[in-house]
């Protein structure tokens, strides 16, 4: 009777244990679940940045723009290469952008309906600086002066073509066809004879493909054609 009374008193000891462990926690159930917890958590902390959840609809909200009806102009920063002609030392630039020059004109003609002249630049010189060229010439002497007050030095022979305009403005001093007039006009008909034979001039005229001559282009373009007095 005691041996059973013993047995019962043990078996509801293990059984009192048993439901302890149950309410208390652990066991293999109880791992498994903490672990698979860890293991969603890692999953969701280690995401490569700008991924897609998959799992629901997307919130980002599209893009709105606002017009303020104001326009800001940003000015271009490329940069402008502006070329500058370089002139010869018988060239003058102008204020008007045309370049000027005297020279001694040796062919007047049209080619394929344009006009064109041929000039070999010159360049008049006056005072010291024309004495001392006529000396270096050898025009003169030293201490000597010249007969008028200028000096024409003509060093460089290059020859220069450029194209005429079609409304050349051309003047003559010394033509007299039409008075004591030192600017008086000329037509391109006229001034082309100058250049032809001889024969054909009128006797004021013959002395006109000799004289130097200003000339006045803008670019390439001859606008202004101007006889140089000589005394």
């Amino acid at each position: 009777m005691k041996i059973r009374m013993l047995v019962l008193f043990a078996l509801l000891i293990a059984a009192a244990f048993a439901a302890a462990g149950c309410s208390l926690g652990g066991g293999d159930d109880t791992t498994t679940t903490e672990s698979t917890a860890v293991s969603e958590s890692t999953t969701e902390t280690t995401a490569p940045s700008g991924s897609t959840d998959t799992t629901g609809p997307e919130t980002t909200e599209p893009s709105t723009t606002t017009t303020t009806g104001i326009v800001i102009t940003i000015p271009s920063t490329e940069s402008t290469t502006t070329t500058t002609e370089k002139l010869s030392s018988a060239e003058e630039r102008l204020p008007n952008g045309h370049i000027k020059a005297m020279g001694f004109i040796d062919k007047v003609y049209l080619k394929d309906g344009k006009r064109y002249i041929s000039i070999d630049y010159a360049e008049m010189l006056t005072g010291q600086a024309a004495i001392d060229a006529a000396v270096a010439a050898g025009f003169i002497l030293p201490g000597e002066d010249l007969p008028n007050d200028y000096w024409i030095s003509n060093e460089n022979p290059q020859k220069r073509t450029f194209e005429v305009s079609d409304s050349v403005a051309i003047t003559t001093s010394t033509r007299w066809v039409t008075g004591d007039d030192m600017n008086a006009p000329c037509t391109w008909a006229d001034f082309v004879t100058f250049w032809g034979p001889e024969a054909a001039l009128d006797s004021s005229e013959k002395h006109l493909h000799e004289v130097p001559w200003w000339i006045e282009r803008d670019g390439q373009v001859i606008v202004k054609i101007d006889e140089q007095y000589l005394p």
